[in-house]
């Protein structure tokens, strides 16, 4: 599952449990599906799983976010989100946010924007 946190600009994908091949499709079009954005934020620090699937989705997304003038961002891996990454070569490929990144993003947010919606949005992928 995930919670789709909206900063304003900037959305913030809040993911649990595993990143695999039932559930990367359902992830990769609710990031898709945010025309809105300028910039997307996975936060990963509750997937416990990760598999070729789950790490072509990511591939996918961040070319669709470079392709689209978008900025893609993965936080708080997992030891085992970041070894697959390194193992395959892909960590250098993605911009890692750290935890005072993202407390810069909330700070921005709080300060100068607000919500369009009233709740995080939370959607089933079964991940």
């Amino acid at each position: 599952s995930f919670t789709i946190h909206d900063l304003g600009d900037i959305a913030v994908f809040e993911c649990n449990g595993r990143l695999t091949v039932e559930c990367a499709d359902a992830l990769r079009n609710a990031v898709q599906g945010q025309p809105q954005v300028n910039e997307i934020v996975l936060d990963l620090k509750a997937i416990s799983d990760v598999d070729a699937a789950g790490l072509g989705a990511l591939a996918s997304m961040r070319n669709w976010a470079q392709t689209t003038g978008r900025e893609f961002k993965l936080m708080n891996l997992t030891p085992r989100v970041e070894k697959a990454l390194e193992l395959t070569g892909l960590k250098p490929a993605f911009r890692i946010v750290s935890a005072r990144g993202m407390l810069d993003l909330w700070c921005r947010f709080l300060h100068h924007g607000t919500c369009r919606a009233s709740a995080p949005l939370k959607q089933s992928a079964g991940f």
